[in-house]
């Protein structure tokens, strides 16, 4: 959701609604029709996670020769999150715009000799989504918009291979990647000259990516380099929010999102001879994201908002893996914009992320050729995350 910094300073409360900039392209389209002439947005967050996993009873591997290793360290990381947007007049009635993100991300790394380095060591997805967008008034208090979806995503998932007592262990990289399309929409409705709703609906994407497994050294029949593919659908997205102006300074702010991540039923990696080549099951489900914030128009050049959230997470106890160790996600945030001059606008967000303690039991395939081998990650994951965001808005 780190696409506005102006959107972060609140929470991302009211982010269907409020149009204050053309980061509403993202949140929703029908937003440009409250933007004046041509704007150009360009953003960044600086995105900090910390993951630390604390080990409550994972199976004894030595009797495979196996040693035991640590906790794996951080896994968390620094991550650098670009945005640009634009807007401007198209005839008398249209606004187009076009936005640029990153919609899916983040990963974990572990120390490469942790006890859980045969379920991942390091797992990495990217994204880069182009959004053209078109937005109209229906009337005086109906504002709609429309726009498409250009989507690259791009995944690393890495892990190690037991060879046995006395050899090191192999080393296995899958990576791929791929373009897809998808579309999003949204009206915004003026219930009042005070207050507006915001309903916007992003699709979901289907993405098919192809690429390769490599294994390092390849010294075992069974790890063969080879071409792979996966399958892979992000999910959809349903947002409803609500800003309401109290008087000529303060404006509170709401939003609720449905993101629908039961799509993601499994990680199934296939080699180009039809068998597979790793296989999780994920079982996510759908959740909600509910916020709430305010905005406080302190002088003419400076606007002050907070915000908070909670942020449910799609995985289930039973099935979450240390690759994508998540929990439920408490927001609390601050934020301002500060206006130089009329045609500039610099917003400032941060936010603190709680992340619930997260509870594993994987199980770990130790040797890739003897059945019944499976090993067991238990444990508990405790993390937290704080995110900076920064943007300038100029208006032409």
């Amino acid at each position: 959701i780190e696409n506005s910094a102006s959107g972060m300073g609140q929470a991302f409360a009211g982010a269907a609604a409020v149009a204050e900039d053309p980061s509403t392209i993202y949140f929703n389209p029908a937003g440009m029709m409250y933007l004046e002439g041509t704007q150009v947005t360009l953003g960044m967050h600086v995105i900090d996670s910390n993951a630390d996993f604390k080990d409550k009873g994972s199976t004894d591997l030595t009797a495979f020769g196996v040693s035991q290793g640590g906790d794996g360290g951080n896994a968390g990381d620094t991550f650098f999150v670009p945005n640009f947007y634009y807007v401007r007049d198209f005839g008398d009635k249209y606004k187009i715009g076009l936005g640029v993100n990153a919609p899916f991300g983040l990963g974990t790394e572990y120390d490469k000799n942790w006890q859980g380095r045969y379920a991942s060591t390091n797992s990495e997805v990217k994204s880069i989504n182009f959004n053209p967008s078109i937005a109209f008034k229906a009337n005086e208090k109906l504002s709609i918009g429309l726009g498409m979806n250009i989507q690259y995503m791009e995944a690393t998932l890495e892990s190690k291979v037991y060879l046995g007592p006395t050899t090191p262990d192999a080393h296995t990289k899958v990576n791929g990647d791929n373009w897809e399309f998808g579309f999003n929409g949204g009206f915004i409705y003026e219930l009042t000259d005070a207050t507006r709703i915001g309903v916007h609906y992003r699709s979901e994407i289907s993405q098919k990516l192809e690429g390769d497994v490599k294994f390092s050294p390849q010294v075992s029949p069974f790890l063969v380099n080879r071409d792979v593919q996966a399958n892979l659908t992000t999910p959809s997205t349903f947002s409803i929010s609500m800003t309401h102006q109290l008087n000529d300074r303060l404006t509170i702010l709401g939003d609720i999102t449905h993101t629908k991540w039961s799509n993601f039923d499994e990680l199934k990696v296939v080699g180009d001879n039809g068998a597979t080549v790793s296989m999780v099951e994920e079982k996510w489900s759908d959740s909600y994201r509910v916020a709430m914030g305010m905005k406080y128009q302190y002088n003419k050049q400076w606007i002050l908002r907070t915000g908070v959230a909670h942020d449910e997470t799609p995985i289930d106890d039973d099935y979450r893996t240390s690759r994508i160790p998540g929990d439920d996600r408490t927001w609390l945030s601050f934020g301002a914009s500060f206006s130089p001059s009329d045609s500039l606008t610099i917003d400032v967000g941060y936010s603190h992320l709680w992340v619930d303690d997260a509870k594993i039991e994987e199980a770990v395939d130790i040797v890739k050729s003897i059945p019944g081998d499976e090993g067991t990650l238990k444990g508990e994951f405790e993390a937290d995350v704080d995110i900076l965001s920064v943007q300038a808005t100029w208006k032409f």
